[in-house]
Protein backbone atom coordinates (compact mmCIF):
# COMPACT_ATOMS: atom_id res chain seq x y z
CA UNK A 1 0.00 0.00 0.00
CA UNK A 2 1.43 3.05 -1.51
CA UNK A 3 1.24 5.87 1.76
CA UNK A 4 3.67 8.57 0.52
CA UNK A 5 1.26 11.18 -0.49
CA UNK A 6 -0.88 10.59 3.16
CA UNK A 7 2.20 10.68 5.07
CA UNK A 8 3.71 14.03 3.20
CA UNK A 9 -0.14 15.64 3.31
CA UNK A 10 -0.46 15.03 6.74
CA UNK A 11 2.82 16.69 7.68
CA UNK A 12 1.51 19.65 5.34
CA UNK A 13 -1.60 20.20 7.50
CA UNK A 14 0.43 20.27 10.37
CA UNK A 15 2.62 22.63 9.26
CA UNK A 16 -0.93 24.46 8.62
CA UNK A 17 -1.52 23.89 12.06
CA UNK A 18 1.20 25.50 13.50
CA UNK A 19 0.64 28.35 11.02
CA UNK A 20 -2.98 28.96 12.03
CA UNK A 21 -2.05 28.46 16.11
CA UNK A 22 1.02 30.86 15.63
CA UNK A 23 -1.79 33.29 14.52
CA UNK A 24 -4.19 32.83 17.32
CA UNK A 25 -6.35 30.52 16.52
CA UNK A 26 -7.35 27.40 18.04
CA UNK A 27 -7.98 24.76 16.01
CA UNK A 28 -11.46 23.22 15.96
CA UNK A 29 -11.25 19.98 13.57
CA UNK A 30 -8.86 17.95 11.03
CA UNK A 31 -9.64 16.55 8.17
CA UNK A 32 -13.82 17.18 8.91
CA UNK A 33 -15.84 15.02 6.26
CA UNK A 34 -19.34 14.80 5.23
CA UNK A 35 -20.36 12.41 1.79
CA UNK A 36 -18.55 13.31 -0.98
CA UNK A 37 -16.51 16.26 0.81
CA UNK A 38 -13.82 16.79 3.55
CA UNK A 39 -11.89 20.21 4.98
CA UNK A 40 -8.70 19.64 5.59
CA UNK A 41 -9.26 21.81 9.01
CA UNK A 42 -11.03 24.43 10.62
CA UNK A 43 -9.93 27.11 12.31
CA UNK A 44 -11.60 29.65 14.77
CA UNK A 45 -10.43 32.83 16.64
CA UNK A 46 -13.49 35.17 18.21
CA UNK A 47 -16.23 35.38 16.11
CA UNK A 48 -14.62 34.17 12.94
CA UNK A 49 -14.54 30.32 11.33
CA UNK A 50 -11.99 29.15 8.83
CA UNK A 51 -12.57 26.58 6.71
CA UNK A 52 -8.49 25.69 5.21
CA UNK A 53 -7.71 23.69 1.94
CA UNK A 54 -3.92 23.24 2.81
CA UNK A 55 -2.21 22.00 -0.48
CA UNK A 56 1.57 20.92 -0.39
CA UNK A 57 3.37 20.86 -3.33
CA UNK A 58 7.30 20.27 -4.45
CA UNK A 59 9.50 23.48 -5.46
CA UNK A 60 8.72 24.59 -8.72
CA UNK A 61 5.14 22.85 -8.89
CA UNK A 62 1.90 24.83 -9.86
CA UNK A 63 0.90 26.67 -7.03
CA UNK A 64 -1.74 24.59 -4.62
CA UNK A 65 -4.57 26.86 -4.80
CA UNK A 66 -5.05 25.98 -8.99
CA UNK A 67 -6.15 22.77 -7.73
CA UNK A 68 -8.86 24.35 -5.55
CA UNK A 69 -11.69 24.48 -8.63
CA UNK A 70 -15.08 25.77 -8.84
CA UNK A 71 -16.25 21.78 -8.15
CA UNK A 72 -14.12 21.80 -4.88
CA UNK A 73 -15.20 24.86 -3.80
CA UNK A 74 -19.04 23.48 -3.91
CA UNK A 75 -17.57 20.57 -1.63
CA UNK A 76 -15.51 22.17 0.86
CA UNK A 77 -18.94 24.93 1.13
CA UNK A 78 -21.19 22.23 1.77
CA UNK A 79 -19.08 20.59 3.91
CA UNK A 80 -18.65 23.78 5.97
CA UNK A 81 -22.70 24.19 6.22
CA UNK A 82 -22.63 21.39 7.96
CA UNK A 83 -20.19 21.85 9.92
CA UNK A 84 -21.62 25.30 11.40
CA UNK A 85 -25.45 23.63 11.47
CA UNK A 86 -24.22 20.95 13.14
CA UNK A 87 -22.25 22.57 15.82
CA UNK A 88 -24.29 25.66 16.09
CA UNK A 89 -22.17 28.42 14.98
CA UNK A 90 -24.43 29.60 11.85
CA UNK A 91 -24.58 32.93 13.64
CA UNK A 92 -20.34 33.14 13.17
CA UNK A 93 -18.24 35.07 10.30
CA UNK A 94 -16.54 32.15 7.81
CA UNK A 95 -14.02 32.04 5.43
CA UNK A 96 -12.11 29.76 3.44
CA UNK A 97 -8.35 29.97 3.15
CA UNK A 98 -6.25 28.41 1.17
CA UNK A 99 -2.42 27.65 2.72
CA UNK A 100 -0.32 27.01 0.39
CA UNK A 101 3.07 24.53 1.50
CA UNK A 102 6.00 24.18 -0.66
CA UNK A 103 9.47 23.39 0.95
CA UNK A 104 9.55 25.50 4.19
CA UNK A 105 7.42 28.02 2.69
CA UNK A 106 3.94 28.63 4.05
CA UNK A 107 1.58 30.81 1.76
CA UNK A 108 -1.50 31.69 3.95
CA UNK A 109 -4.03 33.02 1.35
CA UNK A 110 -6.70 34.60 3.19
CA UNK A 111 -10.86 34.82 1.70
CA UNK A 112 -9.37 32.41 -0.94
CA UNK A 113 -12.92 32.06 -2.28
CA UNK A 114 -16.38 32.37 -1.41
CA UNK A 115 -18.60 30.59 -0.34
CA UNK A 116 -20.43 28.53 -3.13
CA UNK A 117 -23.33 26.73 -1.56
CA UNK A 118 -27.31 27.42 -1.36
CA UNK A 119 -28.37 30.18 1.27
CA UNK A 120 -30.04 28.69 3.29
Amino acid sequence: MKTEGYVSGTLGEVRAEQHFIAQGFEILARNYRIPGAEIDLIAGKGELIVFAEVKLRRRGAPHGRLSVTPDKQKRISRAALDYLAKNGLMDRQARFDVIEIQGTDVTHIPDAFPYQGPMF
